[in-house]
């Protein structure tokens, strides 16, 4: 036990101190935990790990965790502005990548049709944790970011719907097709319906039920996705989407505590791509990857520079109709590009392995080459790409500090941040010279390194961070502070 806690903590402050490198350098940071695991390996280290079914364990509920940190970060105004083209990126663009991806693979590969197709339908989904940790504060407009976040929020059900079933195909079982798309809907309507009901019901819990520590609350709401998670997949649903969107209606009412949970859940989404990726990593060989590396990189290409943009101009072409709907080629180019790969493929390329597909060794291998050199290309360039596309925009900085309202608040109660721009309508007029409603104060401005006491003859600046409390949460930010110059 000793042994693998000391590897287990050696391990974690590796990958932790190797963040450092991935924002500086621009590497995506789970191409970096996955190799650190491949370091320490058998090909490295020494270290053995071939537990197929403890790393898929393992990375379902390390995937589950980061969904749920991701939707208490999605702004729910932007996903439903998202909700029609994330949504059919998420499933008819699932859909048509498989199908493109199996098609390359029969001309390029040994693998025949059936193998192929589920190959397809592993390297389909795009990763949320990839996403939201490359795309995360880097500039991209918010509707193209909004669309990247939704569909890799909510594309896995549909993956992992045909993985099984063209698993259960391949090893001599028979599926029914339109048992397939009514298996698909079923699954898809009750992870929504479930994890929009308990994000209410735990909302409600939060602001209205009073424990002892305030550190317990992030406890209650992990707990309550886990839960949510799993009860929805007991049920016939899709705990993926499940806890993707109670994480979404938690994060978006402005709960008790919600600075909080916010910050504790970002740091249990870190640990758990740290785990789910350094075990990925332990459980690759080298010298098998290393055999099938120009097939993989071959596959790499395809599923990049064809797959992926046909399936965007697909979908995303036909909305052109309808103009909120509409993504000229330069932002469709963007979103090809920017389809990231992570965790998800590779747990998807354990099942067949599981299942004793003939060609299972070579279908992971694929897919984890596929993961590793397509991630990195993309999260190297897709900020470059966007600045030389003109679609970069300015990213406020993160809040210097963050207050919170912890033992007995209020239910509605909570605290928040505004950040004034140049092009605030309230720099230049005095604190006393503006109207707020009475529900809220000013309790703190953070004002380059300092902090300013908010009186009456505090003359706002752009840059400012303006702290403010106030006993109705869920109303927002005071028109006062966010009208903008015209």
């Amino acid at each position: 036990m000793d042994t693998a806690l000391f590897i287990g903590g050696a391990l974690t402050i590796s990958a932790i101190v190797s963040t450092r490198f991935s924002r500086r350098f621009g590497v995506p940071t789970l191409v970096l935990f996955v190799l650190l695991g491949l370091l320490v390996g058998e090909a490295g280290l020494g270290v053995r790990f071939d537990d197929y079914a403890l790393a898929y364990d393992v990375g379902l509920v390390a995937l589950a965790m980061i969904l749920l940190s991701g939707g208490l970060d999605t702004d729910a105004g932007l996903f439903r502005a998202s909700l029609v083209p994330g949504g059919l990126l998420a499933t008819v663009g699932v859909l048509v990548k498989m199908l493109l991806v199996a098609a390359i693979t029969v001309a390029i590969t040994p693998l025949d049709l059936t193998t192929a197709l589920l190959l397809g339908a592993v390297l389909a989904p795009t990763d949320a944790a990839a996403v939201f940790s490359v795309l995360k504060g880097r500039g991209l407009p918010a509707r193209l970011q909004g669309v990247l976040e939704t569909e890799s929020g909510t594309n896995d059900p549909v993956s992992i719907y045909l993985t099984i079933a063209l698993t259960t195909v391949a090893v001599g079982g028979d599926v029914s097709g339109w048992r397939l798309v009514g298996g698909v809907v079923v699954q898809l309507a009750l992870g929504g319906l479930l994890g929009w009901a308990a994000g209410r019901a735990l909302s409600w819990v939060i602001d209205r039920v009073r424990v002892d520590g305030a550190g317990l609350y992030p406890i209650l709401v992990l707990a309550g996705g886990m839960a949510t998670y799993a009860g929805t997949n007991l049920v016939g649903g899709n705990g993926f989407l499940a806890i993707y969107l109670l994480g979404l209606v938690v994060g978006n009412r402005r709960v008790s505590h919600s600075t909080n949970i916010g910050q504790f859940m970002d740091g249990a989404a870190w640990l758990a791509q740290i785990a789910m990726f350094v075990l990925l990593g332990l459980l690759a060989s080298p010298a098998r990857l290393a055999t099938h590396l120009p097939m993989a990189l071959c596959v790499t290409l395809a599923l990049v520079l064809l797959a992926r943009p046909a399936s965007v101009v697909l979908v995303l072409g036909p909305l052109g109709r309808w103009s909120r709907h509409h993504f000229d080629v330069r932002e469709q180019a963007l979103i090809a590009w920017a389809g990231l790969k992570g965790a998800v493929p590779i747990i998807l390329a354990i099942v067949p392995l599981l299942h004793g597909v003939e060609g299972g060794a070579l279908l992971f291998d694929i897919v984890f080459v596929v993961v590793i050199a397509g991630t990195t290309l993309q999260g190297l360039t897709i900020i470059p790409l966007a600045s030389a596309l003109g679609l970069l925009e300015p990213t406020p900085p993160e809040p210097p500090l963050s207050l919170e309202l912890g033992g007995a608040a209020p239910a509605g109660s909570g605290a928040f941040d505004v950040y004034l721009d140049r092009d605030a309508a309230v720099i230049g007029a005095r604190l006393d010279a503006i109207t707020l409603p009475d529900s809220v104060i000013v309790a703190a401005i953070y004002r380059g390194d300092q902090m300013v006491i908010p009186r009456g003859d505090v003359v706002f600046e752009a840059g400012d961070h303006v702290f403010l409390l106030s006993r109705d949460a869920a109303a927002g930010v005071p028109p006062a502070l966010t009208d903008r110059l015209t």
